[in-house]
């Protein structure tokens, strides 16, 4: 486990499989998979991932943190639309 992921694990307790799952890594390629309630909302997480690791999306460091960054914003997301992250 790298230490990002076990700060992830650490900070968010049983949120830490969300974010692997939100985010994953196919060679070069970032893919964003949202839970279906949260899907009309994706494009608006991909932008923010764009405009964030626009110059430096493929170097494997930022990956980690591509994955806390979805997952914070999928936590803000739930709570502005008045979902649980277990929804």
């Amino acid at each position: 486990m790298t230490p990002m992921e076990n700060i992830a694990r650490s900070q968010a307790g049983m949120d830490a499989p969300y974010s692997l799952s939100i985010l994953s890594e196919e060679g070069a390629t970032w893919t964003v998979s949202l839970p279906a309630k949260l899907k009309a909302y994706q494009d608006e997480l991909e932008a923010l991932l764009g405009k964030v690791f626009a110059d430096s999306c493929h170097r494997p460091e930022n990956f980690h943190l591509a994955q806390q960054l979805s997952l914070n914003w999928l936590r803000s997301k739930c709570r502005q639309v008045g979902l649980t992250i277990e929804e």
